[in-house]
């Protein structure tokens, strides 16, 4: 008899533990399957309509979806022609309220810095150059007077410092300092 009272409250405890354990599987997802395109994934069998709405930043609905299906769906969404920003993915339904709520983000790929660079202005006629290469990539180095090219160089060490005296230029205003990598991308200095 006591093993039996004992089967039970540990049945019943394995079972209050199994209905209270969060859901490792939920109902509705959402899957980045391209750039700007996202695959929304419901795992059950729908109650009723299931409503999919996109808000931008601002919670306006720019987009709603109303979807009839009596087996588990999946759903593609392709965002190419939204302006870059946040925006919110709302899943519901009448019977159960909202889903599941997702935000994506809509911007441009993150670049990771591959360097660190100051320009000072000394005087009226000199400037120094400091940089830090990150990621030890070979860059260029290219100083411009009112768009002609002045000054080339190649970076290829971790660390490049340099002071550039010009004596035919009236401003140093005029001077743009352009730092690229081999494939061409590259960013222009600012003096301070």
């Amino acid at each position: 008899m006591r093993l039996i009272i004992a089967t039970l409250l540990a049945f019943t405890f394995s079972t209050a533990v199994f209905a209270t354990a969060p859901v490792e599987n939920p109902i509705v997802t959402l899957e980045k399957i391209g750039e700007k395109r996202f695959q929304l994934k419901y795992n059950g069998i729908p109650e009723g309509k299931v409503t999919v709405a996109i808000k931008d930043e601002t919670s306006r609905i720019i987009y709603r979806d109303v979807i009839e299906s009596e087996n588990v769906f999946f759903k593609n969404y392709d965002l190419n022609k939204l302006d870059l920003g946040n925006y919110q993915i709302e899943v519901f339904n009448a019977s159960s309220g909202k889903l599941s709520d997702f935000e994506v983000n809509l911007g441009p790929k993150s670049l990771e810095k591959t360097y660190f660079a100051k320009v000072t202005e000394l005087d009226s006629k000199t400037l120094a150059l400091v940089l830090k290469n990150l990621n030890g990539v070979e860059k260029t180095l290219e100083i411009f007077d009112k768009g002609r090219l002045v000054f080339e160089a190649p970076i290829t060490g971790e660390t490049f410092g340099k002071k550039f005296k010009f004596e035919n230029v009236t401003s140093l205003e005029d001077i743009s300092i352009k730092i690229s990598d081999n494939s061409g991308f590259g960013n222009f200095l600012s003096v301070r």
